[in-house]
């Protein structure tokens, strides 16, 4: 009897343990049961070499799910068809993007997950798929292995077109260059002397600009006062011109009223004038003819017959 109850206990022993070692198994395997987890999608156009199933999923370095099952997309084998849970609290928006990312050099690679903003709807299903499709975008090893090779074709160009300028017509003409630039060399250090003239004559010249642009503000007040002196006479002589139109008109006015009363007296006068002139004409005439008129006047005429 003593013997039965050892075995039992034995056996409960062996039960219990067993159990307990089965669920710490599933616990490491699969997290919390505790927790309610929410199933997503993600379809990635680029090799998920390194991703592995129960792989963790991360939302900005934090874990929060892992992955269920990869497989590729019937439709289109260029596709990796990715399934992963991740915790039900978690709100995956609209906007958030999944992305994978490797562990230093070991090639070991997670899903992260970024973006989703607060104000952005919830991720829902489509009627299309079985669960919610989340975008996803190219890997920090995707855009370096392009911006790699966009540098190797870039290098390629560059020694391409190296190569193209290395040719021997662009040789020879770049040694002629040189040559060139050696001639002038030897003839600006013949010119030593006149350039080191032109820079002083330069000196002394900005020297008189800044002189003359100090007094250029003095030069201005003057020019000013003088604009201020020239306005004045232009006043003056405008007061004046009007002045002087005020006493022609008023002198044209007094000339209109002498010529209308010394007009009749002044054409007697040069009537007087001209009988005056035509006597004397006579008069010299008669001198002309006979001088001995003036001494002894008029010669008398002799006599007839009988008187």
């Amino acid at each position: 009897m003593e013997s039965q109850k050892h075995y039992a206990m034995i056996g409960a022993f062996i039960i219990l343990t067993g159990a307990s070692f089965i669920g710490v198994t599933l616990w490491l395997a699969f997290g919390d049961f505790t927790k309610g987890f929410r199933t997503y999608l993600a379809y990635m156009e680029e090799s998920v070499s390194g991703l592995y199933v129960d792989a963790p999923v991360k939302y900005q370095g934090v874990e929060v799910g892992r992955v269920t099952a990869l497989d590729l997309d019937a439709d289109n084998p260029q596709r990796v068809r990715i399934t992963f849970a991740v915790e039900s609290r978690i709100r995956i928006a609209e906007d958030t993007v999944a992305t994978l990312a490797f562990q230093g050099f070991t090639g070991i690679a997670s899903v992260e997950l970024s973006g989703g903003a607060s104000d952005a709807p919830r991720l829902e299903r489509g009627e299309a798929e079985e669960f919610p499709v989340l975008k996803t975008g190219p890997s920090l090893f995707t855009r370096f292995d392009t911006v790699i090779t966009e540098l190797i074709a870039n290098v390629s160009r560059v020694a391409e077109d190296t190569h193209k300028l290395m040719s021997p017509d662009n040789i020879e003409n770049t040694e002629k260059i040189l040559l060139n630039v050696e001639t002038l060399t030897g003839a600006l250090a013949g010119k030593r002397q006149q350039m080191a003239q032109s820079v002083e004559d330069m000196s002394r010249m900005m020297a008189s600009g800044a002189q003359a642009s100090a007094q250029l503000p003095g030069l201005i007040a003057g020019l000013n006062r003088s604009a201020a002196s020239v306005q004045a006479v232009a006043e003056d002589i405008v007061g004046t011109s009007q002045a002087v139109r005020l006493g022609v008109q008023a002198t044209r006015d007094d000339l209109r009223m002498l010529s209308r009363r010394a007009l009749p007296e002044f054409e007697a006068l040069l009537l007087e004038i001209r009988q005056l002139v035509a006597s004397l004409h006579h008069v010299s005439q008669r001198m002309e003819e006979d001088p001995r008129q003036m001494l002894y006047g008029p010669t008398l005429e002799p006599p007839g017959p009988g008187e």
